[in-house]
């Protein structure tokens, strides 16, 4: 399966993708518009573009357009359970054999709007939520050149493009360096005599299990239609749809007057007793450590080298937070604030975190998935 490639702040593309193409959506919302630029066949018969609750037309379809150059005209539906539903259709068909073609599908509260070579041609009023959309779907005598979406909401880097890093900014490494060089071992399974000044070695900051389904403070899979807010700490959550490429995650909150430390952890299951894809360990006054913000991974029970430098530190007692988790193909990039703080390069596939949890000395006031 294809993905789509951030480009930019709230923008994703794919270039010369093969037909027929599924690609995962990082979430569509009103304000999102995705693009589509290609070229009818010189033998066309029809082609579609569907907005899928799954990889393909099996699943349901949220929105099928469906341009039927050998019978002139243009159908949209959409199907649920198997059934279509009733028909939409235009008599003119914006489209001819061999000919370059762009549709761009523009998203409102009320439906999505169609425009064909900058005119628009069709409104598709919403039969099923715009939530339930997961995947494009794109089938048909077509080739396809390109694909854009842009999203109602950029990912908020004022100063940062992810595609453009600047020398040392990356866990403030200097560059040259190697990313994360000579990290201190965890080893919290035999820790070391003394650990940080006469400290023993800490603990990866944990609870213990969280409620069962459903309970108190716990987000359940296909429960996260909007934004979570006021969520109890500790609090787990199922990240709807998994994780993938361009996969956002905004947590906010306050920390606690006399905090000491607390987390935010992507997890292959709801509790800590699964393995970390990363463990995001935020130290003001723990021990003999101040304002440190300690990266890490667990598998099979073990964790695995720290990383610690960073350009600044954005957590402070009493102090309001933005973070903002952004998911790539093989590292996870987190903003503080609208400025960049770390990059973790992934140490198990991306794919295998399913849940964020989010401990410690902290009130949450929303947690939101994009």
């Amino acid at each position: 399966m294809a993905y789509l490639e951030q480009r930019g702040p709230g923008f994703y593309e794919s270039s010369h993708v093969s037909v027929p193409y599924s690609v995962q959506l990082p979430g569509l919302q009103p304000g999102s518009e995705i693009v589509v630029e290609g070229k009818t066949n010189d033998h066309c018969k029809g082609f579609s573009v569907n907005f899928c609750a799954g990889p393909n037309m099996d699943s349901d379809v949220v929105f099928h357009y469906n341009p039927r150059l050998e019978h002139g005209r243009v159908v949209s539906n959409d199907k649920q359970r198997g059934n279509w539903g009733p028909e939409e259709i235009d008599a003119h068909v914006p489209f001819q054999r061999d000919q370059n073609f762009e549709i761009r599908f523009k998203i409102s509260q009320h439906g999505y709007e169609v425009i064909v070579h900058n005119s628009p041609v069709h409104n598709f009023k919403h039969r099923l939520a715009i939530e339930r959309v997961s995947h494009l779907f794109i089938t048909g005598d077509i080739s396809v050149k390109k694909v854009q979406l842009t999203t109602g909401q950029s990912f908020g880097y004022s100063q940062y493009n992810p595609y453009q890093p600047q020398p040392g900014v990356y866990g403030g490494q200097p560059q040259g360096a190697a990313y994360g060089s000579q990290p201190q071992p965890y080893g919290y399974s035999q820790p070391p005599q003394g650990g940080y000044g006469g400290q023993p070695q800490p603990q990866p900051y944990g609870y213990g299990a969280p409620p069962q389904s459903g309970g108190y403070g716990y987000n359940p899979a296909g429960q996260s239609g909007g934004p979570i807010v006021n969520p109890p700490v500790p609090f787990t959550g199922a990240i709807p749809g998994g994780m993938y490429p361009g996969k956002m995650i905004f947590v906010s909150g306050v920390v606690n007057p006399n905090a000491q430390r607390f987390s935010i952890n992507l997890v292959t299951g709801n509790t800590e007793n699964h393995d970390f894809g990363l463990h995001m360990d935020v130290r003001i006054a723990f021990g003999s450590e101040r304002n440190v913000i300690v990266r890490t991974n667990k598998k099979g029970g073990a964790w695995g080298p720290e990383e610690r430098q960073a350009p600044f530190f954005p957590f402070a007692p009493n102090g309001n937070f933005d973070v903002t988790i952004l998911a790539e193909q093989n590292s996870i990039k987190v903003a503080a604030n609208n400025q960049h703080l770390f990059e973790f390069h992934l140490r198990s596939p991306l794919q295998e975190i399913n849940h964020v949890l989010v401990m410690g000395d902290v009130r949450l006031t929303q947690v939101r998935f994009q």
